[in-house]
């Protein structure tokens, strides 16, 4: 590398309506995602519907998307519900990376940026998330090695053609 040239560090920064395109682009890259757990091609409107879906009950305040940035490309996104379904939990709605990037650590980073959010959150002592079962077996090793547990909870998912269980998994906010 010439001594002009700085590599561009990865930035996170919070993700709004206005980065849509971006999130779209990120999310059509990842096509093997939406089949698994929707069983259809990815939607037109599937960023639009991640940045703005929440759960009933849940206030717009509570939603947190984060992007991690390699540049200009999202790389990685986060979408976070703080204190739902309970006070102390933040649920983990959905994680995903770039897929030309899997297995590169870009989850991590981005789930270490998730970590650093619920940490700054008053209340907040555990990280949830539900793992399709048509997804388990790509899914549950990354949240394993991540510190997350099933917790033996689950219930039934619905998604276009797809059909199955979602399964529970907690870590706490602190790994001691």
């Amino acid at each position: 590398m010439r001594s002009s040239e700085q590599e561009v560090p990865l930035e996170v920064r919070r993700i709004t309506q206005g980065q849509c395109a971006a999130l779209q682009r990120m999310m059509e890259s990842n096509l093997e995602y939406s089949r698994r757990v929707g069983g259809t091609e990815l939607a037109p409107e599937a960023a639009s519907e991640a940045l703005s879906a929440l759960p009933p009950g849940v206030l717009n305040s509570q939603k947190v998307d984060l992007g991690l940035w390699d540049g200009q490309e999202l790389v990685a996104f986060a979408d976070v519900i703080l204190g739902w379904p309970a006070e102390s939990v933040a649920h983990v709605g959905l994680l995903m990376t770039h897929g030309a990037r899997q297995g590169g650590g870009l989850g991590r980073v981005m789930h270490d940026a998730v970590i650093d959010l619920v940490g700054r959150t008053p209340n907040i002592q555990s990280l949830r998330l539900s793992i399709v079962d048509t997804n388990a077996d790509l899914a549950e090793p990354f949240w394993a090695k991540l510190g997350y547990e099933p917790t033996g909870e689950s219930v039934p998912y619905v998604s276009g053609s797809v059909e199955s269980t979602a399964r529970i998994w907690t870590r706490p906010v602190v790994i001691a």
